[in-house]
């Protein structure tokens, strides 16, 4: 009841309300939409995710596929992991269409953790087979791959207590037994990049970086051993002597003149074997030295020391077949040895300081190596003192250039790291030089196929990447 005098409350008209109620509604129906559409271009990015790197595109300096276009490209350095089952094909042979689907994923489901946990990302599957990269250190994609191992041990538990749950006759029986698994790693230069026609494209890598590590991949299964490395990835690991690594064989890729060693890694061998390994290092090395200089006779006696106190160990065993067969065809087999190693174009970098500096340490490295196969003990150690003065010269001016140019704060930390540890290698052979007490066909092998090797691999990887950035660095009138 209104009051004498008091002004009447407004009131609305009917028409007007009805309008403010439909009003309210599109409103309510437009936020709905809305978020309707977002909540859909969320699980279509998730969806893109799934099968397009998220990683990827940051390495691009992308934020969505749909900022990626034809001829993206981006060089970045990893390291690339292949991750192969042995044997795959005869397995797949004996399973249904869908039998195989639910092994490759439940296996891939125990994998693909793993690689995610060690700063490492999935750029593809091929079949069975995993191919990963790691933006970051060598360390991360070896102690992935070391993980991969310890996973694929409780797969195959499970596996096993899965199918002994079975009845016998149950054709997932005829599937039974462990799976394994073979892992190369390489480390360098790659490309990132959008490849393909203009309907079809795919973010992805390129490099002989990648194909080195394929190769390698595949090696294992010769040697018969887990995990094999490169010398690249070898070089980018911050201590190796956290790890169980000894050098086994070189290998020759396409396009590629001096061949590349590699490295197996063998902590995840067993216990027993591990510790055989690691006592038979230095016999080993023996053998591979007398081998790889076509000395097959005493090669074979050292790899026969070998598997006499270590039978499990089959790279011995490998090479202790190859030996075998040399010496019976009185042919000595052919190998990566390289005897006459000589400087070649493609090391040139193309800055006359660093590519005069590089070929005399080339040069002397090599000069060391013939005078220890020489046994001339007093000329291998007037050179091996000469090149520790000449390297260590080069790498404290190399480090001053890199300062004066302002190169990044993260790869001039890993190059100078590369360089330190090529200082402790060379100081150790060195010492070994002065006291010896190595066979000097030993050290020899250590100059010409480990030490020069690394010296390769620094120049065609480390260094072309600090020419590349120097070369960016030189403006139009040619001038840095």
């Amino acid at each position: 009841m209104t009051k004498p005098g008091a002004t009447p409350p407004p009131s609305l008209d009917v028409s007007a309300e009805d309008e403010l109620r439909r009003a309210r509604a599109r409103l309510e129906s437009e936020i709905a939409t809305r978020q309707g559409v977002e909540q859909r271009l969320a699980q279509v990015q998730a969806a893109y995710a799934r099968f397009v790197p998220p990683q990827l595109l940051e390495l691009l300096g992308r934020e969505s596929i749909l900022d990626v276009d034809w001829g993206n490209q981006s060089e970045k350095k990893m390291t690339i992991l292949f991750s192969d089952i042995r044997g795959f094909a005869s397995i797949s042979e004996r399973m249904s269409p869908q039998q195989c689907f639910d092994f490759i994923n439940a296996y891939l489901s125990f994998m693909e953790p793993v690689v995610l946990a060690h700063g490492g990302f999935i750029d593809k599957y091929i079949g069975d087979s995993v191919m990963a990269l790691f933006p970051a250190r060598g360390d991360d994609a070896l102690h992935a791959a070391l993980g991969m191992l310890a996973e694929l041990d409780r797969f195959n538990a499970q596996r096993a207590l899965r199918l002994s749950e079975l009845p016998p006759e149950h054709p997932e029986r005829r599937i039974a037994g462990e799976v394994q698994i073979g892992i190369g790693l390489n480390s360098g230069l790659l490309m990132v990049g959008a490849i393909g026609g203009s309907n079809r494209m795919e973010v992805t890598v390129i490099s002989d970086a990648v194909n080195l590590a394929s190769r390698v991949e595949t090696l294992t299964k010769t040697y018969q051993t887990p995990v094999l490395i490169t010398q690249h990835t070898l070089n980018s690991i911050r201590n190796p002597a956290e790890f169980a690594i000894r050098f086994i064989d070189r290998v020759r890729v396409r396009g590629k003149h001096l061949a590349q060693s590699i490295y197996e890694v063998f902590d995840a061998d067993p216990a027993p074997l591990k510790a055989a390994k690691l006592a038979s290092r230095d016999t080993f090395e023996d053998a591979l030295a007398h081998y790889h200089f076509n000395h097959m006779a005493e090669a074979l006696t050292r790899f026969s020391d070998c598997l006499e106190n270590n039978p499990g160990d089959t790279p011995a065993a490998v090479y202790w077949q190859r030996c075998r067969q040399a010496n019976r065809d009185q042919i000595a087999e052919t190998v990566e040895s390289d005897s006459a190693v000589q400087w070649r174009e493609d090391y040139l970098l193309g800055f006359a300081g660093l590519d005069d500096m590089h070929q005399v340490i080339f040069s002397q490295i090599v000069a060391l190596s013939e005078a220890l196969q020489s046994e001339a003990a007093g000329t291998a150690e007037h050179l091996v003192g000469k090149l520790v003065e000449v390297t260590t010269e080069h790498f404290e001016a190399e480090e001053r250039l890199m300062q004066a140019h302002g190169y990044p704060h993260s790869p001039y930390l890993e190059h100078c790291q590369q360089h330190q540890k090529f200082r402790e290698f060379l100081d150790a052979l060195a010492g070994e030089v002065r006291d010896a007490r190595t066979s000097p066909l030993r050290l020899a092998f250590r100059s010409q196929f480990l030490l020069l090797d690394w010296f390769v691999s620094h120049i065609s990887i480390t260094d072309r990447h600090l020419e590349r950035y120097l070369a960016g660095r030189v403006t139009a009138d040619g001038k840095p």
